[in-house]
């Protein structure tokens, strides 16, 4: 065997020595922050794998596994700028704002029963118990991203309904112009606000939709102010909401960029809202149910 060949095993053996100190060291130096199940499970893969993957493959994992989650990052955080624009630009595209026919999910319909309201209300939740009851269990708060769209028939004559629940971080005045304004088929609101939280944001839409009725003088379309999870602790009733209402709109009319719309009583504008609690268990549903089929509630 030659000097240059000879050079070269013991350099390799010298790594090679190296190499497995370093690893055994990290091991040590892991293992008492480690949980007891993860100690075990490392001793019992060590012995079968290292034929294959060399001393302490279970480090050669972990250690791979990290870098391979590391990169994916990198990547992810590379390449998400594109997908994020994408996911902006369609989701302030006119067919998802008003779900318009040209909708992928096109289906011919007679009017349009709106959810609004503020983001977290719970909207979603209500809009799909209504839309399908005999599911086996109800979904919980989401924030949607998009509008969601479903469908229902109501009377003899089978009339078409579709639903539409609008995602509450658009705002009020996104709702009005870009849903509002444009969909001719609307004919009945339910606001959805959650009755454990400050009214503000519920009272922006409000005035938001108050002032649309007087811009296109349409007193006469049915709103419902849906008083939702009445049944959760610190939950206020619709009475004591309503009142919470009418202070934050007396407030909003002077603090407000929009229009005036020059109520001097909101006492008496409020009275010509439906008003409930509500909830996605019986007997609260009720009175929903009952203004989405016929724009009254069951109680009057």
């Amino acid at each position: 065997m030659s000097d240059t060949e000879s050079d070269n095993n013991n350099n390799n053996a010298d790594e090679a020595m190296q190499v497995v100190p370093m690893v055994t060291t990290m091991k040590q130096h892991i293992t008492p922050y480690l949980p007891p199940p993860v100690v075990a499970a490392m001793a019992q893969i060590d012995p079968p794998l290292e034929p294959f993957l060399g001393p302490e493959p279970s480090m050669t994992l972990m250690g791979t596994l990290g870098i391979g989650f590391i990169v994916w990052k990198l990547l992810s955080l590379l390449g998400g700028g594109s997908s994020r624009g994408s996911a902006i630009q369609d989701d302030d595209d006119q067919d998802d704002a008003t779900t318009s026919s040209k909708n992928k999910s096109q289906r011919s319909f007679d009017s349009t029963l709106l959810f609004c309201g503020p983001s977290l209300a719970g909207k979603t939740s209500l809009f799909y118990k209504l839309l399908y009851p005999k599911r086996p269990f109800p979904l919980g708060t989401v924030q949607s991203l998009s509008s969601n769209v479903g469908y229902k028939q109501y009377g003899d004559d089978e009339t078409c309904w579709r639903y539409l629940d609008v995602p509450g971080y658009w705002g009020p005045d996104k709702l009005v112009s870009t849903v509002l304004k444009k969909e001719q088929t609307i004919q009945r609101i339910v606001l959805v606000l959650d009755s454990t939280q400050p009214v503000s944001k519920a009272a922006d839409y409000l005035h938001a939709l108050v002032q649309y009725q007087q811009q296109q003088q349409n007193s006469s379309l049915p709103i419902l102010i849906a008083c939702h999870k009445a049944k959760a602790p610190k939950a206020k009733n619709f009475r004591r909401i309503k009142l919470n209402l009418r202070n934050e709109l007396e407030r909003l009319e002077k603090l407000s960029s929009r229009q005036p719309t020059n109520i001097q009583d909101w006492d008496e504008a409020l009275s010509s809202f439906e008003f409930c609690s509500s909830s996605i268990d019986p007997p609260l549903l009720q009175d929903i149910e009952s203004f989405c089929e016929s724009g009254k509630l069951v109680s009057k």
